[in-house]
């Protein structure tokens, strides 16, 4: 019986345990993941962005970067950098960017906090369908106790990171095409 009881008691422990961590998972913020240096050269043309891949954050899976998030950071970065004449809705502009994350690496535990993303890029031009470009991008950002105490806030801030670098890279991909 007393066996029992002390595995009951543990096992309510550690689920206890792993829902109080998970439940401190923060969403990346959008604003973090933006890019706000200009472009070294614009394009006179409208773009919309579509995104994919990404995931909602959870208690389940902790911290990730949802579409809505990633397109949102990537438009504002656009319009920021002014890379485009315009950011446009649906499929109204003169090229389509389609980000597609395909992998967030994160460490479980850790005194820093390295995270790790790929994403597959492409901007193709509306009117023919062409392929402008198609890139795969990787990129990384550490996040340290200096950062933050907390390590649900070091996780965010380290997917933050990632993110920004990737779409800092995918832009600077786009400017530098003669579209």
């Amino acid at each position: 019986m007393r066996t029992s009881i002390s595995g009951r008691v543990t096992r309510i422990l550690i689920v206890t345990a792993v829902v109080g961590l998970a439940a401190c998972a923060s969403a990346p913020n959008r604003e973090a993941m933006t890019v706000g240096t200009p472009a070294t050269k614009g394009h006179p043309y409208s773009v919309s962005v579509q995104t994919q891949g990404g995931k909602d954050t959870s208690a389940m899976t902790g911290s990730n970067v949802s579409n809505e998030d990633l397109k949102a950071a990537i438009e504002s970065s656009i319009i920021q950098s002014k890379l485009f004449k315009s950011v446009v809705q649906g499929k109204n502009g003169d090229y389509e960017l389609t980000v597609t994350v395909t992998q967030i690496t994160r460490p479980l535990i850790g005194v820093s906090f390295t995270v790790n993303m790929e994403a597959g890029w492409a901007l193709t031009k509306v009117s023919d369908r062409t392929v402008a470009m198609r890139k795969v991008i990787n990129s990384s950002h550490t996040a340290t106790m200096g950062d933050a105490v907390v390590g649900a806030t070091r996780m965010r801030m380290a997917i933050e990171g990632a993110t920004r670098n990737n779409i800092a890279q995918g832009l600077q991909a786009i400017a530098e095409l003669k579209l």
